[in-house]
C-alpha cells in the first residue's frame, strides 16, 4: 500500500482504490502511507559499506547475573564488590544476601562435581599449605596436569590431619613438599612411599644470600675507593693520617667481605652441582648417596659460620640431604625400559645431550664452561648417532626428554596454584570450604593461555570430558543473546 501511494506515477484513483479494498478510510491510507515513508526513510539512509556484524542484544536475567558472579569471583573480586561491577556492566545492581546466596548455590554443586570425578592417571603429586583467615588449606595438585585432586580445609595442620588427608588423596609414586614440619609428620602418617624435598626451597635463599655478599663486597671496595679519593684530596699531615687509618681499616673490611663471599660462592656452587638430574661423567642418574655425602659435607662447613640465615641454610642441607634426592630411584626406574630398549651407551650419550642443554638455562655460563659443554655436547651427539643413527635417534631422545622434562625435584608447581588461590582468599570476608570447592572445579575446568599445556585444561589432560560450557556442570544455562 505504502509503495503504490509513494509512487510517483500512481493511475488516477489509487488512494479511492485502495480504501475500498481494505474497507477503510481514504484519510487511513494517507496515515499509513506516511508512517510507512518514516519507516523507509530511516531504513534507506547510508551506513558503512562491507558487510558489518550486528549488535547483539544481551538479556540480563537471573542465570547471567548467577554466570557473571561466578566469573568475578574465580577474577578475586569480593563478594561486595561483585554486586558493583555488576552495576556497572549489567545495569543490575543485586543485593550482598542475593550475590552471597547464589555463590553458596554454585559452591555447593562445585563439590558434588568435585566428589564425582576422580581420576587416577599415576602422577606424581606436590602438596603444600596456605593459611587463610587462621585456618590452614592443604593444596595436592598433579606435577603433569596441574589438576587438583585435593583442596581441603581443616581445623589443625598437625601430622595427624594432614595424614588423614593424604590417605583420601590418589595413589601416587611420588609426594613433593617443601618439608614442613606439620606435612612431613603427615606423609610419615600416611606411610607415604617417596616424599620429596623441594629443592627450590633450599637454591633460592642459597644464592639470594650469594647475591647478598656480592653487593656488601662491592659496597666495602667502593667505600674504600671513596676513602682513597679522600685521601688524594688532603693536603695536612693531620688528615692524611686519619684518612689513612679509616683506609686501613676499611680496606681490611672489604677483604674480609670478599673472602666470605668467595668462600660462600664455592659452598653454593658445590650444593648447586648436585642439583641436575644427571652426572655429566657418567651419564646416568646421579648417584644419591654421593649426593646427600656432598650436601651434609657443606652443611657441616656452614656450621661455623654465625648468622641466622647460615644455621637454617646447614640444617637443611643435614637434615634434609637425603630426602632431596628420595626422587633418583623412582627416575631410574622410569629410565630403566628406554636402556633396554636403546642400550646404555646411547642413552647415557643423550642423557648429557639433555642436561648440558638444562644447565645454562639456569645460570649464565663463563665463556670457558661454554667452550668446555660445547665440545662434551657435540662428543655426545656423535657418540648418540653412532650409536643408534639419524632415524632412531630422534625417536629416543622425545622418549627421553618427556621423562627428564617431567617435575621430580619439588612442590614448586603447587605453590604456584597457591599464588592464584591467595588474592581470593584476601579478597573475601570470608572463606570457607565452598570457596575452596569452588575454585578448585573453576582451576581444573580452565584451559591454560600458554605454556606446554596451552588449550587444555587440567581436567582434560588426567582424561576427562568436558563441555565446552564447563558452567552447565553446576547447573548454570548458556548465556543467551540475540
Amino acid at each position: 500500500m505504502v509503495i503504490d501511494v509513494l509512487a510517483s506515477d500512481r493511475p488516477r484513483g489509487t488512494v479511492t482504490k485502495l480504501a475500498q479494498n481494505h474497507a477503510i478510510s481514504r484519510q487511513s491510507v494517507y496515515d499509513i502511507t506516511a508512517a510507512g515513508r518514516e519507516v523507509l526513510l530511516r531504513g534507506l539512509q547510508p551506513g558503512p559499506h562491507g558487510p558489518h556484524l550486528a549488535e547483539p542484544t544481551i538479556w540480563v536475567d537471573r542465570n547471567r547475573l548467577i554466570r557473571g558472579s561466578v566469573v568475578l569471583t574465580e577474577a578475586g573480586v569480593s563478594q561486595r564488590d561483585v554486586s558493583v561491577c555488576l552495576a556497572e556492566l549489567l545495569d543490575t545492581q543485586p543485593s550482598l544476601g542475593w550475590v552471597n546466596g547464589a555463590l553458596k548455590q554454585v559452591e555447593a554443586a562445585a563439590a558434588v562435581v568435585n566428589e564425582q570425578w576422580q581420576p587416577a592417571i599415576g602422577e606424581t603429586l606436590s602438596g603444600d599449605e596456605i593459611y587463610s583467615h587462621g585456618c590452614p588449606n592443604l593444596l595436592l595438585v598433579g606435577n603433569e596436569s596441574l589438576y587438583i585432586y585435593t583442596l581441603s580445609r581443616q581445623p589443625g595442620c598437625d601430622g595427624d590431619t594432614w595424614g588423614c588427608i593424604l590417605l583420601e588423596g590418589p595413589d601416587c609414586p611420588q609426594f613433593a613438599s617443601d618439608a614442613g614440619t606439620g606435612l612431613s609428620a603427615g606423609t610419615k602418617a600416611a606411610e607415604v612411599k617417596i616424599h620429596q624435598a623441594d629443592w627450590d626451597h633450599l637454591l633460592r635463599p642459597l644464592w639470594g644470600q650469594v647475591t647478598r655478599l656480592e653487593k656488601q663486597a662491592y659496597a666495602a671496595l667502593q667505600t674504600v675507593q671513596d676513602r682513597e679519593r679522600l685521601f688524594n684530596q688532603a693536603t695536612t699531615p693531620k688528615r692524611l693520617a686519619q684518612h689513612l687509618a679509616v683506609w686501613e681499616r676499611l680496606s681490611a673490611e672489604a677483604e674480609a667481605k670478599m673472602a666470605r663471599f668467595d668462600a660462600f660462592y664455592q659452598i653454593a656452587r658445590q650444593v648447586d652441582a648436585q642439583f641436575g638430574l644427571i652426572d655429566l661423567t657418567s651419564g646416568q642418574v646421579r648417584d644419591p648417596s654421593v649426593g646427600t655425602d656432598c650436601l651434609r659435607q657443606a652443611g657441616q662447613q656452614l656450621q661455623t659460620w654465625s648468622g641466622r640465615i647460615y644455621q637454617k641454610l646447614s640444617s637443611y642441607l643435614i637434615n634434609l640431604a637425603e630426602a632431596l634426592f628420595a626422587y633418583q630411584p623412582l627416575l631410574r626406574q622410569t629410565l630403566t625400559p628406554l636402556f633396554d630398549q636403546w642400550g646404555a651407551p646411547a642413552l647415557e650419550a643423550l642423557s648429557r645431550l639433555w642436561q648440558l642443554e638444562a644447565e645454562p638455562k639456569r645460570h649464565p655460563l663463563s665463556l670457558l664452561e661454554q667452550q668446555a659443554y660445547l665440545r662434551q655436547w657435540n662428543a655426545s651427539l656423535d657418540q648418540a648417532l653412532e650409536a643408534l643413527g639419524p632415524d632412531q635417534l630422534w625417536i629416543a631422545w622425545e622418549a627421553l626428554r618427556t621423562i627428564l622434562g617431567r617435575s621430580w625435584r619439588g612442590s614448586m608447581l603447587a605453590e604456584c596454584v597457591n599464588s592464584l588461590l591467595r588474592p581470593i582468599l584476601a579478597g573475601r570476608k570470608h572463606t570457607d570450604q565452598g570457596c575452596l570447592d569452588l575454585f578448585r572445579f573453576l582451576h581444573n575446568v580452565r584451559p591454560f593461555a600458554r605454556g606446554k599445556r596451552a588449550g587444555h585444561s587440567p581436567a582434560q589432560l588426567v582424561g576427562l570430558d568436558l563441555p565446552d560450557d564447563p558452567l552447565i556442570l553446576l547447573g548454570l544455562k548458556p548465556k543467551v543473546s540475540n
